[in-house]
């Protein structure tokens, strides 16, 4: 599971730096997706990616289930649980997160032809009680929503994090309200972090 959720990831961040890149390497790396393949071609590997983590998902339920059901055990449920507190479930993966929020952005930019607009039907920016979700459909009975308030930073607060800039672009277009109060909320924790982290350094330094 670690290692699908590795190369998932690579895979991702890699088609999102082509979006995201800006002057001089913007043009680079068009220049090689264009050796590579049309740029259409990149854009449907991006809905591939995300399909692919649900697919990946509900099949990995499907055995879990029905090993626990062949055995008469409950080993398949604690090794999902398990891998949910490791985060190497791929639907925990922050880069599904970004694909899903690339895909919404890039439906909503005018450039983009209808050929392309085709492949990013699926995916929405939803709010239920005021509460944004990133939603993506794969067949009429299958769905994923992502609450977008729980701990996602989008400015990689934690050590480690993730800078989830096509979920920044997204939020600040369509709810600019609740990204800025976002925003301050995560500038405040990295704050927070930052102090606590100097003062363990200062109390290790003098031997406390």
């Amino acid at each position: 599971m670690s290692d699908v959720v590795t190369c998932f990831n690579g895979r991702a961040q890699k088609l999102l730096e082509l979006h995201l890149a800006t002057g001089f390497r913007k043009y680079f790396i068009w220049f090689k997706a264009k050796l590579q393949g049309s740029p259409i071609a990149l854009i449907q590997e991006g809905k591939d990616l995300v399909n692919y983590a649900m697919i990946n998902a509900i099949a990995i339920r499907k055995i879990l289930k029905k090993y626990d059901r062949v055995h008469y055990s409950k080993q398949g449920q604690a090794f999902r649980s398990q891998a949910q507190s490791m985060h190497i479930e791929i639907l925990q993966s922050p880069w599904l997160c970004e694909l899903m929020a690339f895909r919404v952005n890039l439906r909503e930019t005018k450039a983009i032809s209808g050929k392309a607009l085709a492949l990013f039907e699926g995916c929405y920016l939803t709010f239920n009680d005021g509460k944004p979700f990133l939603s993506c459909e794969l067949f009429d009975s299958v769905k994923l929503d992502i609450d977008l308030t729980c701990s996602i930073s989008l400015a990689g607060v934690y050590e480690g994090a993730v800078h989830l800039d096509e979920l920044s672009i997204l939020l600040r277009r369509s709810c600019r309200e609740y990204w800025e109060q976002r925003l301050e909320k995560e500038r405040v924790e990295r704050v927070r972090q930052a102090k606590q982290h100097w003062e363990s350094q200062c109390q290790a330094s003098i031997g406390l």
